[in-house]
C-alpha cells in the first residue's frame, strides 16, 4: 500500500504544524513539516511505501501536484492542514478523487480535530479526518485499509461511509514519546527550510508535547493534550547528531508548547549536549515564568542562542482574563536574565485579546519596547476553532466573518465590544511600525548583518516583513 502525504499548495507561504497557522513572512522561514515526516516514519515501520511532498517549500502548485499524485498513484492521500487555509488545503481532495476515486482521502491538523462535521461538510471527497495527534491513528488507518478490516477498529478517527459520518473514540495520547521513531526526513528536502540572515538550514526536535496551561487563545491541547510528555535527553541529542551527521544540520528549533516547563528536563539536555562535547545551534520558546539564571545559563552554553517569550500583552488584567498565567514583572525579569546570559530574545504580543481598548494596546506596545528585545511579533487575537476564545466568540457574536482564510494572525475578525476588527489591525500595525522603525532598533539589526549574502537576506525578509504588516 501507498500512502501519500501532503503538505498542500498555498498561494502565501504559509507553516502548517500544529497549532501554528501564520504566514510564511511572520518569522521569514517556512517550518518544516515535522508531523507529516514523523508520520511517514511510523508508516514506514510498519512496512507502508511513503511519499511526502511539502509544495510550500518546493513551490509547487495545484497543477503540478496533481500530476505528482497521477505520477505517484497512491492507495491512500493524508493531507496537513489549517483553520485558514482548509478550504484551499481540501481541493487537493477534490483532484484526488478526480484521478481516481480508488484513492483514499485524509487529513490532519487542530482544525479539522475541532470542528470534523463542518469540516466534511466542505469537501464530499474527504474519507477521514485524523484527529488529534496524528502518528498512530495515521498508521492504524492504513493498516484497516491495507487489511480491508473495519474502520471501527481505529480511535481517534471520523470517516464517512455512504454519506454519513461517524466519530470513533478519541484516542489516548502517546505515553511514551521515545517509542516514536525518529521523523523521516531523507523523504524531504532539508536544506529548503532555512535560518533568517545566515540562510543555515534547520530543523525542528521534538522534546515534550502537552501544556498545562489554560491560555483562552490558545488550542494546542486539541492536539497534544493538557499533560505534558517528555522524551528522554539522550535520545532527543542523539537524534541531533544522527541529523547533523546525515543531513550537515546543525541548527535547530525545539518544537514544544512548553519546553521551559520542566527545569530539570532541560538541564538533562544541556548536560547531555555538553557532556558528549557536541556543537549545535538552537531556539526555543518559553513561558516567562519558567525560567531563571541558572537554567539560561546552561542553556546558552549548550547552544541556545535565541528565546522566545510569549509576553502577550503590557496590562496585567488583559493577561488575566485571558488566563495566561503571568505577570509584567515575570515578563520583564525573564528579559533581563536571557539578555544577562548573552541570548537574542523575540517576544510576542498580542492585540485585540478580551477586554483589549486602544489605550491597552498601546500599553503593550510601550511595554514591548521598554523590554528592548531584539526581535518583536505583533498579532491579531484570532479564535481558532478549539481554543475557549472560539467559543467565547461565537457565545458573544463577536465574529466578524465566517470566511476561514481571514483567521489568520495578520487579520482580525473580531468586533468585541470595546474594538471592531479593523481597529484591532490598525493597532497591529501601528505596533510593528513604531517598534521597528526606531533607529536603535534599526542599527540593532544591522550590526548582526556579517556578509553580503546576510545582507542580501536582510533586504528580502524586510520585503517579507513588510508585505505581512500590511
Amino acid at each position: 500500500m501507498k500512502v501519500y502525504l501532503i503538505n498542500p499548495p498555498a498561494a502565501i507561504k504559509m507553516s502548517r504544524e500544529g497549532r501554528c497557522m501564520v504566514r510564511g513572512s511572520a518569522w521569514a522561514m517556512i517550518l518544516p513539516p515535522f508531523s507529516l515526516v514523523s508520520c511517514a516514519a511510523v508508516l514506514r515501520k510498519n512496512g507502508f511505501e511513503v511519499k511526502v511532498t511539502d509544495c510550500i517549500a518546493e513551490g509547487i502548485n495545484l497543477s503540478a501536484l496533481e500530476g505528482e499524485i497521477k505520477k505517484y498513484n497512491p492507495d491512500l492521500v493524508i493531507l496537513n492542514t489549517t483553520t485558514p487555509s482548509i478550504d484551499e488545503d481540501l481541493k487537493v481532495v477534490e483532484i484526488a478523487k478526480k484521478i481516481s476515486l480508488k484513492i483514499k482521502t485524509g487529513i490532519i491538523g487542530i482544525h479539522p480535530s475541532s470542528l470534523p462535521n463542518k469540516t466534511f461538510s466542505l469537501s464530499k471527497g474527504l474519507d477521514y479526518i485524523i484527529r488529534g495527534e496524528p502518528e498512530i491513528s495515521t498508521k492504524d488507518l492504513a493498516l484497516v485499509l491495507d487489511n480491508n478490516q473495519p474502520l471501527s477498529k481505529v480511535k481517534g478517527i471520523s470517516y464517512r461511509i455512504a454519506g454519513e459520518i461517524f466519530h470513533n473514540p478519541p484516542r489516548e495520547f502517546i505515553k511514551d514519546l521515545d517509542s516514536l521513531p525518529f521523523p523521516a526526513w531523507d523523504l524531504i528536502d532539508v536544506n529548503n527550510y532555512k535560518i533568517p540572515f545566515t540562510n543555515n538550514p534547520f530543523l525542528l526536535i521534538l522534546p515534550s508535547r502537552g501544556c498545562p496551561y489554560q491560555c483562552i487563545f490558545c488550542n494546542a491541547k486539541v492536539y497534544y493534550g493538557e499533560k505534558s510528555r517528555l522524551r528522554s535527553p539522550q535520545k532527543i541529542v542523539k537524534e541531533m547528531k544522527l541529523i547533523k551527521d546525515k543531513f550537515k544540520v546543525e541548527d535547530f528549533l525545539f518544537w514544544t508548547e512548553s519546553f521551559t516547563l520542566r527545569k530539570r528536563f532541560v538541564m538533562e539536555i544541556a548536560d547531555e549536549i555538553l557532556r558528549r562535547g557536541l556543537k549545535f545551534r538552537w531556539i526555543c520558546s518559553s513561558r516567562v515564568d519558567n525560567v531563571d539564571l541558572e537554567l539560561l545559563e546552561k542553556m546558552k552554553k549548550a547552544g541556545c542562542w535565541m528565546i522566545g517569550f510569549g509576553i502577550e500583552s503590557g496590562d496585567q488584567k488583559i493577561l488575566n482574563d485571558s488566563k495566561k498565567g503571568i505577570t509584567l514583572e515575570q515578563s520583564i525579569n525573564a528579559v533581563r536574565l536571557a539578555k544577562k546570559v548573552g541570548m537574542e530574545i523575540s517576544i510576542h504580543c498580542i492585540i485585540g485579546l478580551p477586554g483589549e481598548t486602544k489605550k491597552t494596546a498601546l500599553k503593550t506596545l510601550s511595554f514591548a519596547k521598554s523590554l528592548d528585545a531584539d526581535y518583536a511579533q505583533f498579532y491579531c487575537a484570532v479564535p481558532f476553532p478549539g481554543s475557549e476564545l472560539y467559543k467565547m466568540a461565537g457565545e458573544k457574536k463577536w465574529l466578524s466573518t465566517s470566511d476561514w482564510s481571514r483567521f489568520n494572525q495578520s487579520q482580525s475578525v473580531l468586533n468585541t465590544e470595546t474594538l471592531k476588527a479593523e481597529e484591532i489591525m490598525q493597532l497591529r500595525k501601528k505596533a510593528y511600525f513604531n517598534y521597528y522603525l526606531r533607529p536603535k532598533q534599526i542599527f540593532g539589526t544591522l550590526r548582526k548583518i556579517r556578509s553580503v549574502s546576510e545582507l542580501r537576506s536582510l533586504f528580502y525578509l524586510v520585503k517579507d516583513f513588510l508585505g505581512w504588516i500590511r
